[in-house]
């Protein structure tokens, strides 16, 4: 990310020089420039380098995963463990 980040600011840095401070040749136009998309597609390639994890899940993926999992065991519970018990364990452990 860092290498990325010093990347694309030294991107910018030439991209802010070039059309904003007038270093750009006079006969040279911002609209139908190259220099705009590749800012754009800078900025996606570092978004994401950011976004990538060393493990490629999250809490929330195992979660689900739990859950999936989980939900066709529940009418073998509730035969097992009558509602109002089941209810109260839940509550119980959560609190």
């Amino acid at each position: 990310t860092r290498e990325y980040g010093a990347l694309a600011a030294s991107y910018m840095r030439a991209f802010d020089h070039k059309w904003l401070r007038g270093g750009a040749p006079a006969d040279e136009l911002l609209i139908g420039s190259a220099d705009v998309q590749s800012l754009a597609d800078m900025g996606g390639s570092y978004d994401i380098v950011h976004e990538m994890k060393l493990i490629p899940f999250g809490y929330r993926t195992v979660v689900q995963l739990v859950l999936v999992t989980a939900a066709p065991l529940a009418p073998l519970v509730l035969t097992v463990i009558p509602a109002a018990d089941l209810l109260d364990r839940l509550l119980k452990a959560l609190l």
